[in-house]
């Protein structure tokens, strides 16, 4: 995320209340959300992610005003012609089983997000966003064993990429032109795919 909280901070604070749910789910949750037909409801999604802990006091107003943070860093980051957008994943000074591990709870975040955003499961899809949803699935499966090396980061780097650019296909394909562009005649660009 360009200007929202770090991977680190969401996880203390979602640590701090308990949370089940840890900063990349938490972010795929939204991300997903945000790209599916319906409008994305911050306090859907917060109670989503706070569901069955019992935030209080100190710890709960940090918590919420992280969450806040996201969602708006989030939702400007998927709007950005410029496609800033990116998974929230530890960073690379993390091994690499544990990001790979984040890199697949995101990706299940995301599917749920898609599915509360009231994506039907009659909803016709494009072959390339059916494709990417079957990818984004496979890659929530994800299981690394193996020490981290120079191919297998640089085959993390290329999936990470491919989910960051699967998601900002799916938003694209998904979700309603805002009625201001509609009004204005314009047209979000559609991200390039890349394999």
């Amino acid at each position: 995320m360009s200007d929202g909280p770090s991977y680190e901070r969401l996880d203390e604070v979602l640590a701090d209340v308990g949370a089940a749910v840890g900063p990349a789910q938490a972010h795929g949750i939204l991300c997903g959300m945000m790209s599916a037909p319906a409008k994305a409801d911050q306090a859907r999604w917060m109670a989503q992610v706070l569901e069955n802990s019992q935030p209080r006091g100190d710890s709960a107003r940090a918590c919420l005003e992280v969450l806040v943070e996201v969602f708006e860093a989030t939702a400007a980051d998927m709007e950005d012609p410029e496609f800033s957008f990116a998974p929230m994943l530890p960073g690379d000074d993390r091994p690499l089983a544990q990001r790979a591990r984040a890199l697949g709870q995101w990706c299940d975040g995301f599917l749920y997000g898609i599915g509360l955003g009231e994506l039907k499961g009659d909803q016709p899809l494009a072959p390339d966003v059916s494709e990417a949803l079957r990818d984004i699935g496979e890659i929530a499966q994800v299981e690394v064993e193996s020490e981290a090396d120079e191919e297998n980061e640089a085959a993390y780097s290329e999936i990470v990429e491919y989910v960051r650019m699967a998601a900002l296909l799916i938003l694209e394909s998904l979700r309603p032109e805002p009625e201001a562009g509609k009004a204005a005649g314009q047209k979000r660009e559609e991200p390039k795919r890349t394999h």
